[in-house]
């Protein structure tokens, strides 16, 4: 088996249609999608734009279908939620249709779309996108979001956590030296995530934004059993 981290989405440059591929953006965008996927939401459709969403709803014209998303982190004016996993309760999304659009994270799952398994992975699944991506093959890669483009630690940490769990079912593997990287950082700081994360950009920008509960929430490991799996333009628990 092979692991190969890439820092932001943007640096992806192979062909990814022979790997399975676990696309990561932990605060905020895929701990959003898992815990709704956890809460019983029927299915989500990410888009790149808000202009893209709007239209979808509108097309798919059922009351039970929620926009959802932010940009810079902010709510979206007239969507329905944010990007709080808090708000995704099991009385907001169960068995509703969710459009989703993020500044960072939906962007990233499209671009790595062709990938033959595409997973979003977060500390809260770890060990469970880990399983599945183990049962889907032997080469795999992480696609980090990023924050605009630039490496952002927070996904770099949680690759690591993934990594771990990737090593722990099975040890004879390759890893690439970013891949290295991360697991060394999760290593590290496997028992105060928030140290590892004490004064970085992406962090600070949401606790600027008053968002201290979303990071709380968004570093729990292996609290939830969900794997969403993104399937010809929807995302789906891989195990449904």
């Amino acid at each position: 088996m092979a692991i190969e981290l890439y820092a932001t989405a943007g640096s992806v440059e192979k062909d990814l249609r022979n790997h399975v591929v676990i696309v990561v953006d932990v605060l905020r965008a895929t701990s959003v999608m898992v815990t709704a996927v956890e809460h019983g939401v029927r299915f989500i459709i990410p888009v790149s734009e808000v202009e893209e969403a709007v239209d979808m709803a509108r097309q798919l014209g059922n009351q039970r279908v929620l926009l959802c998303g932010e940009r810079q982190a902010k709510p979206i004016p007239e969507f329905h939620l944010s990007n709080s996993p808090l708000e995704y309760t099991p009385e907001m999304v169960a068995d509703r249709v969710m459009v989703m659009t993020t500044t960072n994270g939906t962007r990233a799952i499209l671009r790595a779309k062709d990938a033959r398994v595409l997973l979003l992975g977060s500390f809260l699944n770890a060990s469970a996108v880990a399983h599945v991506a183990r049962e889907n093959g032997e080469n795999i890669a992480i696609v980090c979001a990023g924050t605009n483009g630039k490496f952002s630690l927070d996904d770099i940490l949680c690759s690591g956590a993934i990594i771990s769990r990737l090593l722990e079912l099975d040890g004879n593997q390759y890893l690439d030296d970013l891949a290295r990287t991360a697991l060394t950082l999760y290593d590290s700081y496997k028992d105060d995530l928030r140290a590892a994360l004490a004064g970085s950009a992406h962090v600070e920008r949401l606790r600027s934004l008053g968002m201290e509960d979303d990071i709380r929430f968004c570093l729990q490991e292996d609290v939830m059993d969900a794997v969403p799996c993104y399937v010809d333009g929807v995302i789906r628990d891989s195990y449904a």
